[in-house]
């Protein structure tokens, strides 16, 4: 590592004899249930460990489901940076076993040491990120480093998705609304926003917004078995709900080929390509499965370039169905857009402060980032949307290389080595002691 001053030396050496609290943190929160809405024990947990290390921890937000804001303050003459990462994510929730084939695979309900390795879910999202800014902040504190401006620290709720729909209520199904934006609007602001992920050490200027739809469709009246009629009309015409809703779903796959070459776009630094998926599907009575089904509903995900209207997909979908000559409706049910970080002011300094701190570790600069990560939703961009100009960056996993076909698919996707969790907290401790030791007097 080169062109490192005194103070950064001290720092760094600072984090590596900090490595085994590093591995800590990082295993004990990672161990604990924390899927959503069960992420108090692990809000509890950095409460308290901020608490000891003396970051003046709040809880912000409902009382079960609350973030945590921390810090290290500074002499009040200086730039602030905030570090955030979620604390849900890993452990069991509602419905998983329709998700998964394997949903009690130890990956994705605890986390253990494999050699110089952590394994686990929450390792990977988002527990190992967020243990190392706060090995970061600590080495700084105790390296008895003076900051001008302060650094501020955010583990929050909800960052993995869901919404209320159907039987599945507020609040317990709330997530974007209960983290990060709940944060940043409550005092959670400061003069830049890292929100620390997994990201293969790429920098993540941008993200796709999302929006969440239920497509119903109707069928013919309900017919015990021994009196359906075949041969039945067209899939599309017949008596079965669940048999149009297939043909829906073809419809549907055409359409999102064509949605996401429409939606893909490039910037400097990587490329953007929105994509779509059905996640789910009910129709009919599972423990009698003796009619046919006069209603089937399906769930799906798009993901949202920033500055496309949702309203627009919402009547492609109904302009599907009408092409099909099937009774049906389109409720959007959520939608939060994304945004770009070179719409805010400071976004210059920061990327290049967040550059140079890469340089500094690994002598060269960061490679584009991967597709996904500037195709699907994070923290970012809560803090983008107020103004405050957001990056993501974090350590490799076995998902964040380009052309990856699936996330936390395996314990070898979400292993971490820990010598890049290391390098990652050490990026961390020298863009803060950058961009917090810049005066106010110096523009953003």
């Amino acid at each position: 590592m080169a062109n490192q001053t005194e103070v950064e030396k001290q720092v760094l050496k600072k984090v590596e004899e900090l490595e085994p609290e590093l591995i800590k943190v990082a295993l004990d929160l990672s161990t604990m249930e924390t899927a959503q809405p069960n992420e108090k024990p692990a809000g509890d947990y950095a409460y308290a460990w901020f608490e000891e290390n003396g970051l003046r921890p709040k809880r912000v937000g409902a009382p079960d489901r609350f973030n945590v804001l921390a810090k290290y303050e500074g002499s009040g003459k200086g730039r602030s940076l905030i570090f955030c990462s979620h604390l849900d994510g890993g452990g069991r929730f509602e419905g998983m076993e329709w998700k998964y084939r394997y949903p009690n695979a130890p990956f994705r309900l605890s986390a253990w040491r494999e050699g110089d390795a952590l394994v686990g879910q929450s390792i990977a999202n988002c527990k190992g990120p967020m243990a190392c800014w706060m090995i970061a902040t600590k080495a700084i504190k105790e390296s008895g480093v003076k900051l001008l401006g302060d650094i501020l620290l955010a583990p929050v709720v909800g960052e993995t998705g869901g919404s209320p729909v159907d039987e599945y209520k507020s609040p317990e199904h709330d997530s974007h609304e209960l983290g990060a934006r709940y944060l940043v609007s409550h005092g959670g602001m400061a003069d830049y926003a890292m929100v620390a992920e997994a990201t293969a050490f790429s920098i993540v200027p941008c993200m796709t917004g999302f929006a969440y739809y239920k497509i119903t469709i109707y069928g013919g009246a309900a017919s015990y078995t021994p009196f359906l009629r075949r041969p039945q009309p067209a899939m599309e015409k017949n008596q079965n709900a669940i048999v149009r809703m297939a043909k829906f779903i073809e419809k549907f796959e055409e359409y999102a080929e064509k949605y996401m070459k429409e939606n893909t776009y490039s910037f400097d630094g990587g490329t953007m390509v929105p994509n779509a998926v059905i996640g789910g599907i009910r129709g009919g009575t599972p423990p009698k499965p003796t009619t046919t089904a006069e209603v089937c509903s399906a769930y799906c995900d798009f993901r949202v370039r920033p500055g496309k209207n949702p309203l627009d997909m919402k009547r492609d979908l109904e302009r599907i169905l009408e092409e099909m000559g099937t009774e049906g409706e389109v409720e959007m049910f959520k939608y939060l857009p994304g945004f770009e970080a070179w719409q805010n002011k400071g976004f210059d300094t920061f990327k290049k402060a967040l550059v140079a701190a890469h340089q500094t570790m690994f002598q060269e600069p960061p490679r584009n980032v991967a597709t996904q990560f500037v195709s699907m939703w994070r923290d970012v961009n809560p803090f983008n949307e107020l103004g405050v100009p957001a990056l993501s960056y974090g350590f490799p996993t076995g998902y964040t290389k380009e052309g990856a076909t699936a996330t936390m698919s395996s314990s070898a996707a979400v292993t971490v080595k820990i010598a890049d969790m290391v390098r990652a907290a050490k990026v961390y401790a020298l863009l803060a002691l950058d961009l917090c030791n810049r005066p106010l007097s110096q523009p953003l």
